[in-house]
């Protein structure tokens, strides 16, 4: 049985996965404004949906001191600020499908399920509720974003853009540090 996150440890956590879900929130909604397919526009669409719930959920969640941050924590949203404005453009929708569902839903899901894993059945509750709903809706989205993925590429020359596309963005967020919640999981 899991001891549980320090209060400390909890803070960083969901305000690392608020601020995620904010930002994931605001870019697949902005891309699904831009889709000019609308299977891909209902995909982000949908993701972008379900991130500004579950951000609106953290933020509840979050402590009112500002002292539970860790130093260097506003430095590492910067640099990852800049990663995520600049997959802002240059990809096409196809692209940011993949990017979306292939790296910033799966990296999301994956320090969801560390959380889950660590939390306390007692102490962690609210948070490990939250992250049932989280997980709950990135699974549904990422079957079903990879699924239209599955259908859309139809030739070796769209596999292998979209293969760059997802390495590119996957190198841009480990290089500033991953998205936050990850680090925090002891």
């Amino acid at each position: 049985m899991s001891e549980g996150f320090t209060t400390t440890e909890s803070a960083g956590i969901v305000a690392g996965l608020a601020w995620a879900s904010t930002r994931l929130f605001g870019l697949l909604g902005r891309w699904a404004s831009t889709a000019d397919r609308p299977d891909v526009a209902v995909s982000l669409a949908t993701a972008s949906r379900h991130m500004g719930w579950h951000a609106d959920d953290l933020t509840a969640l979050e402590p009112d001191s500002e002292a539970l941050l860790l130093p260097g924590d506003g430095k590492r949203f910067e640099r990852l600020a800049a990663v995520l404005d600049s997959l802002e453009s240059g990809n096409d929708p196809v692209e940011n499908l993949a990017i979306a569902h292939r790296v910033l839903l799966a990296r999301v899901g994956s320090g969801c399920v560390a959380v889950e894993k660590f939390a306390s059945a007692h102490s962690d509750a609210p948070l490990a509720r939250v992250m049932g709903f989280m997980l709950t809706d990135l699974r549904r989205d990422r079957d079903e974003g990879e699924t239209l993925l599955e259908q859309l590429m139809s030739d070796a020359s769209i596999v292998r853009r979209i293969g760059s596309a997802v390495v590119n963005a996957e190198a841009l967020i480990v290089g500033a540090g991953g998205l936050p919640q990850i680090a925090r999981i002891p």
